[in-house]
């Protein structure tokens, strides 16, 4: 019964492709929210425009592209794409838009599956269709009917895509729903309150609008946000504490690296470090998760039984890492900084992933502790 229904839902997303409306018909009336998507992660999750998420796919499945529910959602043909029964195809626009403007905004409801949530589309070809967010008055348009819907408010849209990933094994490999209730404000800190306008002629006459950046681990401003970072120091011991300060864990995605590189300086020269090469040498101040096959092999996320490491930290939990270092000395400086890499190097190089900004590390918060 529960594929019935998920075989209906997916069919209910890709009706009447002749109206549908790309997300540059959005740019007539919204201009800086337009600029703000096509920047953005949505508009670039599918193969065509991200190459982690290209280059996955094709190591896990040249021909099905299972993922397209979350990745490519617009799409007429989307069981078929699924399926493997028919090819992404980079001249349709409902695919090349990623999660689109409209897509998003044509979300009714979000059902429950074991797998992974479902989104189910509104949509059934309308010339002036009807689209959900958060404002209690919403405006009239020429071009749409607007409608508020409490998804959009306690951002349950986004568990709709965000919540969980079951793969064919059983085994889920990432999950936000266990630190989601109704009070979560995903909105509220992945688009933050912005000013200006959102319609050229602003006959609303609105200050401010929510930024549609969809700001994350891509962005430098949001890595800085993350958490927070404190140092003591005590008959030579190094105390490190490391506040989560998001909703949700450090670890959400599982190809993420993210830690702390503590140095101290003695004479502008490191005379100590947490780590040698590795940041994971350092177990208590690195955050990776790595999978394991049936044979106990590292292994992509699709084919994991199990977890082979896991160091995570909880929605706005503390951790606290001592090290036992040596004497300091008047004019010693501690220096701990966070780091992020959107992709881990090892699984970059192991992929032949080559977009720079995808490789690079991300330097967040640092804290230091001068020794007078």
């Amino acid at each position: 019964m529960k594929f019935i229904f998920s075989f209906l839902v997916i069919a209910s997303i890709g009706l009447n492709a002749s109206n549908y409306p790309s997300s540059k018909s959005c740019n007539e009336c919204h201009e800086n929210i337009y600029r703000e998507h096509v920047s953005s992660m949505h508009h670039k999750s599918s193969i065509f425009k991200d190459e982690v998420h290209k280059k996955v796919k094709n190591a896990v499945n040249q021909d099905k592209y299972s993922c397209a529910i979350c990745h490519m959602p617009a799409t007429k043909n989307l069981r078929a794409v699924m399926s493997g029964k028919e090819q992404p195809n980079p001249n349709s626009y409902r695919q090349t838009d990623g999660v689109s403007c409209f897509y998003c905004h044509q979300i009714s409801k979000i059902y429950d599956s074991k797998a992974h949530k479902i989104n189910f589309s509104n949509y059934n070809g309308e010339k002036k269709p009807t689209v959900f967010g958060n404002l209690k008055k919403p405006y009239e348009s020429n071009e749409h009917n607007s409608q508020s819907n409490e998804i959009y408010k306690n951002s349950q849209v986004c568990m709709g895509c965000h919540s969980h990933k079951e793969n064919k094994l059983g085994f889920e490999v990432c999950n936000t729903k266990n630190q989601y209730d109704k009070t979560s404000d995903c909105i509220g800190c992945h688009m933050p309150s912005t000013s200006g306008t959102i319609e050229k002629e602003d006959k609303g006459m609105r200050e401010k609008y929510v930024s549609h950046n969809f700001l994350g681990i891509h962005s430098l401003e949001m890595v800085k946000k993350a958490v927070k970072l404190e140092l003591s120091y005590e008959a030579e011991v190094l105390t490190l504490i490391i506040n989560n300060k998001m909703g949700h864990s450090i670890i959400t995605h599982p190809m993420r690296l993210k830690f702390v590189k503590t140095v101290i300086k003695r004479d502008s020269k490191v005379i100590w470090s947490n780590f040698e090469k590795n940041p994971i040498e350092d177990k208590e101040a690195s955050f990776i998760i790595v999978f394991k096959d049936a044979k106990g092999n590292i292994s992509l996320p699709s084919k994991a039984i199990a977890y082979k490491l896991n160091r995570n930290l909880k929605a706005q939990s503390s951790k606290v890492v001592n090290y036992k270092v040596p004497k300091l000395q008047r004019g010693d400086e501690v220096i701990s900084t966070w780091i992020s890499y959107i992709i881990s190097p090892k699984i970059a190089k192991k992929l032949q992933i080559t977009t720079k900004n995808i490789i690079k590390p991300y330097i967040g918060v640092k804290e230091s502790l001068f020794i007078y």
